[in-house]
């Protein structure tokens, strides 16, 4: 072969070489891209058994309002939603509000409890709102339908009423209006040094949970709608410090074991007439859980301790003045009038469902106690 051939030849081999290397590359950036392209955004949820909440597990409007930046979007893709229109309920708030405008908005994860996750979702108008999401409820459409009209007639003050729903076989999303005070568990429980809560204040909302619960009991008995999971994380302030009953029929417990609410172990399942009857008196023991609550100022659960078993041992002790919470017997608290009130709450939490009183008796009692404390303070010097 001649000198001039074997160099073309060789050329020839390099270019051929190169090109291969090209296309080799080409290829990669383009496996590259293709896989930027198809990897789900980090900001949009995908599923509410992905979510790693870093929040309480308890499902309440527990959380700082300073967020400027969201952490999620409530995504109809990536979420399993299928294209629906959002049921908008008698509220002038959000008459306009569309689905596709809920899913689209900034959201951030409040809470992630058992069977839901809690959303405050931003819009461009500088409306707030709070979504609850439930899955695993399994409920007929057309039942949960009916439930959140009649939801929605029995209205009171002191109970947060849903603004819209969505619904579907698997997902439910919940719209309410936003809250900022946080729940009674917080005022409660947070640390917030040098904010005092004083015993009249919560005698008073001790006083307003009953009446409302009471009106709510009155109006949904023959529909067989109790609250279900009655708690003080479910408890709500509003902007005057005013409490709201949220989340109201949204769960069904399990009648058998009254005191799962408080150890987390909501059940959600079908009402039937027999378990949605029992339902009300489930309600009236998470009531007294809520008056321990106040008046002991302790955790429902605290380091393996129920809260309602130590304030049994403490009084079958007689020990019970070692039950109220010490910064309430500082500021000069009737004894006798806690007394009173341990009494009714002690009465709501017995473990006979049929020998706890019903919830226009509860009413009754503390109403009487809070007229003596009102009558006390009238004619203290």
């Amino acid at each position: 072969m001649k000198p001039i051939s074997k160099s073309i030849f060789m050329f020839s081999g390099y270019i051929a070489l190169g090109l291969v290397i090209i296309g080799l590359i080409l290829c990669r950036l383009k496996k590259k891209k293709r896989e930027r392209v198809e990897a789900p955004s980090p900001c949009k949820v995908a599923s509410v058994d992905d979510i790693v909440d870093t929040k309480p597990s308890f499902t309440s409007t527990d959380f700082k309002t300073d967020v400027s930046k969201s952490d999620y979007s409530i995504n109809s893709t990536e979420s399993g939603f299928v294209p629906s229109s959002l049921v908008v309920l008698t509220s002038p708030i959000i008459s306009d509000l569309k689905f596709e405008d809920l899913l689209s908005a900034p959201a951030e994860l409040l809470g992630r409890g058992k069977h839901g996750t809690l959303y405050r979702v931003i819009f461009e108008n500088g409306m707030v709102l709070a979504v609850k999401r439930i899955k695993g409820w399994m409920i007929s459409t057309d039942e949960f339908k009916h439930r959140m009209q009649r939801l929605d007639q029995a209205k009171h003050l002191n109970v947060l009423p849903a603004l819209a729903f969505y619904c579907s076989i698997h997902e439910k999303l919940l719209v309410y209006e936003y809250q900022p005070n946080g729940s009674l568990f917080t005022l409660l429980h947070g640390k917030q040094p040098g904010r005092k809560f004083e015993w009249a204040s919560r005698l008073k909302i001790a006083a307003k949970i009953a009446e409302a619960l009471a009106y709510m009991h009155r109006e949904l008995y023959v529909d067989g709608i109790p609250h279900g999971n009655l708690k003080s994380t479910n408890i709500l302030l509003k902007n005057n410090m005013e409490p709201c009953i949220s989340e109201y029929g949204l769960m069904a417990m399990d009648p058998q074991d009254p005191s799962s609410s408080l150890n987390g172990l909501n059940l959600m399942q079908q009402q039937t007439k027999g378990t949605s009857t029992n339902g009300f008196k489930v309600d009236i023991y998470g009531f007294g859980v809520i008056l321990l609550e106040l008046l002991t100022g302790k955790l429902v659960q605290n380091d393996g301790i129920d809260l309602t078993s130590w304030v049994h041992s403490v009084v079958r002790e007689e020990w019970t003045v070692e039950v109220f919470d010490k910064s309430i017997i500082s500021d000069g608290a009737s004894e006798e009038r806690m007394l009173n009130l341990l009494q009714v709450a002690i009465k709501c939490v017995n473990q006979a469902p049929e020998s706890r009183p019903g919830i226009s008796q509860v009413v009754s009692m503390i109403n009487t106690i809070k007229e003596e404390d009102d009558k006390s303070l009238v004619y203290e010097p």
